[in-house]
């Protein structure tokens, strides 16, 4: 029984996503066990790191939404942009709630344009992480990952008013959250800068070791709020 009504769950789906999700995690997990062994190893699984953090979620997030509404986007091809979407709708809808309120919003990209700048410095604050800024300057960067995309994706030459208007119009109607981070920062370390972090110019491996266990928190923190949405539909 979904929060909507009932629902032919596919089970076929549910179980493959799941064992999915659990070898995944598996994975991470050694990766920090390795890395925290040998900081070197955390300059060999960095890369990747990203990569495997996303792809557990989005077995997690494709789960979820199937036992929510019975939407099978996540078990088919080209899931990942559908799942994105699904999970703004649910939220939208009061269907999904999550227990941290950041994770409820759902912010259209011409909202993001009327956020106010970030001072500079502020951001190098130890208190930062915990102040709306943080979150502000997330959705901006995630912002501009979106419309970078699109613009490669759909081969806007913005000195052109055509193309001007059509991004005018993409800003108009298109949407992202703060959960999207791992989505994103997943194409960036697979598809378009796998040098992201640049270890020749003065990075140590105890800094990559750090990042690691850094993004692995964040990861966790959202994996932690998936598995409980999941275990009250069981």
């Amino acid at each position: 029984m979904s929060r909507i009504g009932t629902i032919t769950k596919r089970n076929v789906e549910i179980t493959r996503f799941q064992k999915l999700y659990k070898v995944t995690l598996k994975s991470i997990r050694k990766d920090i066990e390795l890395a925290r062994e040998d900081s070197a190893f955390a300059v060999i699984a960095a890369p990747w790191f990203p990569v495997k953090c996303y792809y557990a979620l989005y077995y997690l997030e494709s789960v979820l939404t199937h036992l929510l509404d019975g939407s099978t986007q996540g078990f088919g091809k080209g899931g990942h942009a559908g799942i994105r979407k699904k999970i703004y709708s649910l939220v939208d809808t009061g269907a999904l709630v999550f227990s941290t309120t950041d994770l409820n919003r759902v912010y259209g990209l011409t909202q993001i344009q009327t956020l106010p700048a970030i001072n500079a410095g502020q951001n190098a604050r130890s208190d930062y992480w915990q102040k709306t800024d943080c979150i502000n300057s997330i959705v901006k960067k995630l912002m501009d990952y979106k419309l970078h995309d699109a613009k490669l994706g759909r081969k806007w030459n913005l000195h052109t008013k055509k193309h001007r208007d059509e991004q005018k119009l993409f800003i108009g109607t298109e949407r992202l959250m703060v959960t999207d981070f791992f989505f994103w920062y997943r194409i960036k370390a697979n598809y378009r800068d796998l040098d992201y972090i640049d270890f020749e110019n003065g990075i140590t491996e105890s800094e990559v070791l750090e990042y690691i266990e850094t993004y692995n928190k964040a990861f966790d923190s959202y994996r932690v709020q998936l598995i409980k949405q999941i275990n009250l539909l069981f």
